[in-house]
């Protein structure tokens, strides 16, 4: 009796750390099944750095990269052989017209799958050709986590491959947050519905995403959707940016990038409500909103291409309207960007053009 009760014991618990574990992107893309997440830098000729991100659907690859100069997304979709490892992309430009082809060979090493992806780049049309080669940073390592019928949170978030301390201390936060969040989603999932009898579940996902990676910097962006009942969920965005030096990942806040007395809020938030009236925020529209706070422009990440402002639904507007997202570019803040500091690499580039 004891042995069969221990039996049982061993097999619950066996099966609660198979459910939880995070599910690893690489036995995905090695049984050409599942879905798997990557990004990559690299160079497109001898001197164009790119950043890319793919995702990896059994033949079917998807997702976006950008040169380091300009830091405008260009949309991804292909294809992969897994018997030779060949890889084929079709960038998508303006009016949907293909801008580019990426024809290569993804090489893996022990467990690391996909470590590099290496082959031609080509124009269509002019016939220009350039080799690329890519290797690749960061996984994506997704978990999930349930309780009965009616809990459930799934969450995707990169793990970085380097073994610098400062980018495994990212890790570890990345990790630490996710359990954080994990827990206390079902902690409070499980009260409420001990004491109320509802037929609705509660739902809630975060996702994190790479926006610039380098040796010096890496910014990071995250979406949290959550439903606890009621007409519809909420969504939301974070974001967390790290200078890395000597070993360390220091966090940074807006005030970092820009000059001690610069009105740098001011600045930003003339571009930005511009911006959203332009697009027909519904509460700067009507006059209801005519400037942003510091509160207001805490969700940002950093890129080639400027500084990154996400606005969740009911921030600028109502929730029908969903969210926006506005780009400051670094030519709008001349004069009042602090040069020594993080954003220095993309400022001076950026004056140039």
């Amino acid at each position: 009796m004891r042995s069969r009760h221990l039996k049982l014991v061993l097999t619950v618990v066996f099966a609660l750390l198979f459910f939880l574990l995070p599910y690893t992107p690489q036995a995905a893309a090695d049984k050409s099944e599942g879905e798997a997440r990557y990004y990559y830098v690299g160079q497109v000729g001898e001197a164009n750095g790119v950043q890319m991100e793919i995702i990896i659907d059994s033949e079917d690859v998807r997702g976006s990269y950008y040169y380091d100069k300009k830091g405008i997304p260009l949309s991804l979709s292909g294809t992969l052989d897994h018997k030779d490892s060949t890889i084929r992309l079709e960038e998508v430009g303006d009016k949907r017209r293909i801008t580019g082809i990426f024809k290569g060979k993804l090489t893996t090493e022990g467990a690391d799958y996909a470590k590099t992806i290496e082959g031609e780049w080509s124009k269509p049309g002019d016939g220009g050709v350039l080799p690329f080669k890519l290797t690749k940073v960061a996984d994506y390592t997704s978990s999930t986590a349930s309780e009965g019928a009616k809990i459930e949170a799934s969450y995707l978030y990169p793990d970085f491959l380097s073994k610098d301390p400062a980018l495994q201390k990212i890790n570890t936060i990345l990790r630490d947050e996710i359990t954080t969040d994990r827990d206390k989603f079902i902690l409070e999932a499980k009260e409420f519905f001990s004491s109320n009898d509802s037929s609705g579940g509660w739902q809630q996902s975060l996702s994190y995403s790479i926006a610039y990676y380098s040796d010096g910097l890496i910014s990071l962006t995250g979406e949290l959707y959550s439903y606890t009942g009621g007409a519809h969920g909420n969504t939301y965005y974070k974001s967390s940016n790290y200078i890395i030096k000597d070993g360390q990942a220091v966090p940074i806040k807006l005030p970092a990038l820009f000059n001690p007395s610069a009105d740098y809020i001011k600045a930003l938030s003339t571009y930005c409500v511009n911006d959203l009236l332009a697009k027909g925020a519904g509460w700067i529209v009507s006059g209801e909103i005519k400037s942003l706070s510091a509160k207001d422009l805490s969700v940002f990440a950093v890129s080639p291409r400027g500084i990154e402002f996400a606005f969740a639904p009911y921030a600028v507007g109502p929730y029908a309207q969903g969210s926006y997202f506005v780009t400051v570019p670094y030519r709008e803040l001349r004069g009042i960007v602090n040069l020594e500091g993080p954003l220095s690499r993309f400022y001076k580039s950026d004056a140039k053009q």
